[in-house]
């Protein structure tokens, strides 16, 4: 979803595989999407860009007035003497307290000095049109003092209470945090180390302070990790706690996950100072399988894609609190032809007559006295191809094995599991079906699954399926993309 509209890009492309309401790029590769910023009501968003996976990447602009529909405004950073610009975040200085004038837009992210990859170090970037054009400051303002090669991705945060702003820098198995009160002078304050099982190192760090749903004031540290490590998916571990004196101290060792699915890496979040929510968006893809070409070079010549944006809260839950995740309000006013399906208690398979290549699909599932019991979407004719998600005795399932391709194959990570207890009773869940992707928001957002998938022309049908007993499916609305509000 960019600038052209994907009735034009389609109109050139037979069998186009193009995603209808996901973020693409227009041409060639796109990963990590960047902290956004607001111009009055309008989002600024950037994504790292390039000609291929292995190449240098530049950054390239995004506007948006919904957080549904993208325009493409073409490349804002450029590559400086032939380096990439890696990840960062994207601060509005209002009082221009870094010396570029009041509401100045500035870039904080990583580039390897010299090209040397011991040498990873933060560089800002000003702009006084809007975020449309950035020069670079020559000298990096946080140097990489022990020549560390993982010392990347900047995160910048406000901190009201002590008045400071906050970088948060990734490294290897911990977050390096770092102080300023004026955007260009900054000092080491402390360092982060999660502790327990094994995630690897933190790219993309995430900080910022959220009010709970009871009124408390918490901060959050987060990072795209390698969760297969732990048995996990390779997403958006956080950590829930304070600062005491300079130390960030979590409520809790082992890491929460925002999404549970294979593909939302690289996610970024932040405030929306129009409406006071908080919003996030990933790259759906996973560095297990990234460094590839993919279906969609073939039918239409890019690769990568970006999740819908969502909006988080922070709830309690008993002593403990958690993120959940809802997909954005807005993007409900692009679906239209909501086909109401009667409740039904299937045993074995039962198909509904619907078929569709890009939909919402909300239901309610009971697994009752059935061993498992799921909905199965981009359904082949002869059945032999789906995707499917839904409920066992260990709780949540994503299952993608049954729609691989032998040229572009996902295994071994094709299952993706959240517990949920028996106990529960029956599930809500919203799944968005795109041309080559599924997310699922299971239990008011309390687990989230984000999967690319590789449908191939005739995979539209969708099902129930129950094994071992009858399970219920009522509630069931699905509705397909209009693409017009």
């Amino acid at each position: 979803m960019h600038s052209f509209s994907s009735d034009r890009v389609n109109s050139a492309v037979p069998h186009s595989l193009r995603a209808q309401y996901h973020v693409t790029a227009p041409q060639q590769w796109l990963n990590d999407p960047q902290r956004p910023f607001y111009h009055g009501h309008e989002c600024n968003m950037y994504y790292l860009y390039s000609s291929s996976y292995y190449l240098p990447g530049e950054w390239r602009h995004l506007v948006s007035h919904d957080h549904v529909m993208f325009e493409d405004q073409g490349i804002a950073i450029h590559l400086h003497e032939g380096l990439g610009v890696w990840s960062g975040s994207c601060v509005v200085d209002k009082d221009g307290t870094a010396g570029f004038g009041k509401n100045a837009i500035l870039v904080f992210a990583t580039q390897p000095s010299h090209g040397d990859d011991y040498q990873q170090e933060q560089y800002l970037w000003h702009s006084s049109d809007n975020g449309n054009t950035f020069s670079r400051c020559e000298k990096p303002v946080i140097s990489n003092t022990d020549h560390s090669n993982w010392f990347r991705d900047p995160k910048i945060a406000w901190d009201e209470d002590e008045r400071r702003w906050i970088a948060a820098i990734g490294r290897d198995h911990s977050v390096a945090l770092y102080r300023s009160a004026n955007l260009r002078v900054w000092q080491y304050l402390s360092t982060f180390t999660y502790q327990g099982e094994d995630i690897g190192g933190v790219e993309c760090p995430d900080l910022f302070s959220m009010v709970a749903d009871d009124g408390t004031t918490h901060w959050i540290i987060a990072g795209s990790m390698r969760g297969v490590l732990a048995g996990k998916t390779n997403t958006y571990a956080y950590w829930i706690g304070r600062f005491i004196d300079h130390e960030f101290v979590p409520d809790h060792e082992a890491p929460k996950w925002l999404d549970e699915g294979w593909d939302w890496y690289a996610a970024v979040t932040w405030h929306n100072p129009n409406d006071g929510r908080r919003y996030a968006i990933g790259w759906m893809n996973n560095w297990d399988y990234a460094a590839r070409t993919v279906p969609t070079d073939a039918t239409d010549n890019f690769n990568g894609m970006l999740s819908i944006v969502r909006t988080i809260r922070l709830a309690s839950n008993g002593d403990e609190y958690e993120l959940l995740s809802q997909p954005v309000e807005t993007l409900d006013s692009y679906f239209s032809q909501n086909l109401i399906i009667e409740d039904m208690a299937v045993q074995g398979d039962r198909q509904l007559a619907f078929s569709g290549t890009a939909y919402r699909l909300t239901a309610t599932i009971d697994r009752s006295s059935a061993e498992k019991a799921s909905i199965r979407v981009g359904g082949s004719v002869d059945g032999s191809r789906y995707c499917e998600f839904g409920l066992d005795s260990a709780g949540f399932y994503m299952d993608r094995s049954h729609c691989e391709r032998w040229d572009f194959p996902f295994k071994p990570w094709t299952l993706s599991r959240s517990e949920i207890a028996d106990e529960a009773g029956p599930i809500e869940i919203i799944a968005f079906v795109d041309r080559q992707s599924v997310e699922v928001f299971v239990a008011e957002g309390r687990h989230v699954h984000s999967d690319q998938i590789y449908f191939i022309e005739g995979d539209e049908h969708v099902s129930l399926h129950a094994e071992g007993g009858e399970a219920l499916f009522t509630d069931i609305r699905i509705a397909s993309w209009s693409g017009v509000a």
